[in-house]
């Protein structure tokens, strides 16, 4: 009859030559740390819990930068314009709640989410701020969960005005909210010709305090005409509501790109998006500031190997090696968020130096050719967004391989790769 293992942490004694394996009770360091081979797991804290990954495939924030992109912002607009920052997408893909911390520290008047969920999610995280719900509430119904989490919801129908003055009436609580006005997006929002009779509802019903109007702009990254066309629209609305209805409320409009390009957008508040996390809203946009990327995306060489000319790499056999090559993999895929459009076209940095994506990029790992790089190692760190050494990637130079946008890039890291706040 065979023996059965002994169990792992067991003491040893010595009978008669041989070892048995006394139980002790007691977790030795290497089960604690569910042990690895080579080198320590990497080690996060949540909720002052230590929180274990073993895959070498993080996000940095950088919590600094994000407070420096937000203080160069507010130096930009004139003093009493107040800011929104909008941390919606797990903000843009760089961590939602760490950063909804971040900008509760700093003082902001709102927070911008998409939707319930996520307003919820920072509220049980302990976020207190002012959060409005920039999507749209369906069906009404749900406007009584965003008024038990003290969430602003976005209205911009008649029956959402009445069913939150309802909600009001029976839970014996006068009820905030925000209008938005569509004046040329075509997204959610009342037409301004809707909006007149609208406003009158509201001024007549004092259960409902509308606290906020807004429209968003569709192309203040490419076309001011137009742009400018959308605030003289949504002015007009604010100035009857102001001035024919006696109403009060913050009115915004600002994007991160109609922040840059046209300083009449300000008005009460602005939105930052996409320039908070250090990424340009439109070409050329550092000549009005000058930010920094919040986000590094980081992996490690985990196995290495020394191929011969005409050898074929990943699935398609699609890159043959020119030369006898050193092929690194890399614990990223697409399933990660890392695009298969970038292979055999993407780079990344390997001490200091690009390498370039070897074959197709693969679900779950990456193979790139470091036959360049002098000295290269297994546990070598590899930077997919940011910056090593001399050299950087930035996530525009993504997007212009894959035909998209950096906001695509960012948001589209998946939520199985840990964002760590630095």
């Amino acid at each position: 009859m065979k023996t059965q293992p002994p169990p792992a942490g067991a003491k040893t004694a010595r009978v008669n030559n041989s070892k048995v394996k006394k139980p002790t009770g007691k977790k030795t360091i290497a089960e604690k740390e569910k042990i690895r081979i080579h080198e320590k797991p990497v080690i996060i804290a949540v909720k002052n819990r230590p929180q274990v990954f073993f895959r070498q495939n993080w996000v940095e924030v950088d919590k600094s930068d994000f407070h420096f992109n937000l203080k160069k912002i507010k130096d930009y607009l004139a003093k009493d314009t107040k800011i929104m920052p909008v941390i919606k997408a797990n903000a843009y893909g760089h961590g939602g709640i760490a950063l909804a911390k971040e900008a509760q520290y700093a003082g902001v008047a709102y927070i911008g989410v998409s939707s319930l969920e996520e307003g919820i999610s920072f509220r049980e995280a302990g976020i207190k701020s002012n959060i409005l719900i920039l999507g749209n509430i369906f069906p009404l119904d749900n406007l009584q969960v965003a008024a038990v989490h003290s969430l602003t919801p976005t209205i911009s129908t008649m029956a959402g005005v009445s069913a939150l003055e309802d909600l009001a009436v029976r839970l014996n609580k006068k009820l905030s909210f925000h209008l938005e006005i569509d004046t040329g997006m075509g997204r959610i929002g009342a037409l301004p010709d809707a909006a007149y009779s609208l406003l009158q509802k509201i001024a007549q019903t004092p259960e409902i305090n509308m606290t906020g109007m807004y429209t968003h702009f569709a192309v203040a990254d490419t076309d001011p005409v137009f742009t400018q066309s959308q605030l003289d629209a949504f002015s007009k609305v604010v100035r009857f509501a102001r001035q024919a209805l006696g109403l009060k409320f913050i009115a915004h409009a600002a994007n991160s790109a109609a922040l840059f390009r046209n300083k009449r957008t300000h008005l009460d508040m602005v939105r930052p998006g996409i320039s908070l996390y250090g990424l340009s809203p439109f070409k050329s946009a550092e000549r009005f500031i000058k930010l920094k990327p919040v986000l590094t995306w980081k992996t490690k060489i985990t196995y290495l190997k020394r191929v011969p000319s005409g050898f074929c790499v990943s699935y398609g056999r699609t890159y043959v090696t020119s030369r006898e090559s050193v092929i690194a993999t890399i614990p990223v895929g697409y399933a990660d968020g890392y695009s298969r459009l970038l292979s055999n076209k993407g780079d990344v940095l390997v001490r200091g130096k690009r390498c370039p994506i070897a074959g197709r990029v693969t679900m779950d790992m990456t193979m790139i050719d470091v036959t360049g790089v002098k000295g290269v190692a297994v546990g070598d760190e590899v930077v997919l967004i940011g910056a090593q050494g001399k050299e950087q990637i930035k996530a525009d130079e993504l997007a212009k391989i894959q035909e998209t946008i950096n906001y695509e890039i960012t948001c589209a890291i998946s939520p199985r790769v840990p964002r760590i706040v630095v």
